[in-house]
């Protein structure tokens, strides 16, 4: 597995050349699903998919970084309540209306 480089190289790579370190992310992000077992692969896959869209999102790196830390905000809201309320996550339910066709 490639080792991440140290915090004043990726630095360099963000102010020199953005594009390098954006593949690098890539690069390690698809090492680390390949490494994961098969059964964690695809939703791991639909995570990083889930990342790529919110830095797609992002007007600047201060904004990406703010969207970024509010999703993982979010997901450790929904990890406290799990462990505290988990009857919380599952206690949504659907109304169903009916489909009426005009006539």
């Amino acid at each position: 597995m490639q080792t991440l480089p140290s915090f004043d190289e990726l630095k360099k790579l963000a102010e020199t050349a953005p594009e390098e370190l954006e593949a690098l992310r890539l690069r390690m992000s698809e090492e680390i699903i390949e490494n994961a077992s098969p059964a964690m692969q695809p939703r791991l896959r639909a995570q990083m998919s889930h990342i790529n869209q919110v830095i797609a999102r992002g007007k600047n790196p201060i904004h990406t970084n703010m969207l970024l830390r509010a999703e993982l905000q979010q997901q450790l809201q929904r990890f406290a309540r799990s462990l505290t309320a988990p009857e919380t996550l599952t206690e949504h339910e659907a109304k169903v209306m009916p489909f009426r066709r005009q006539a």
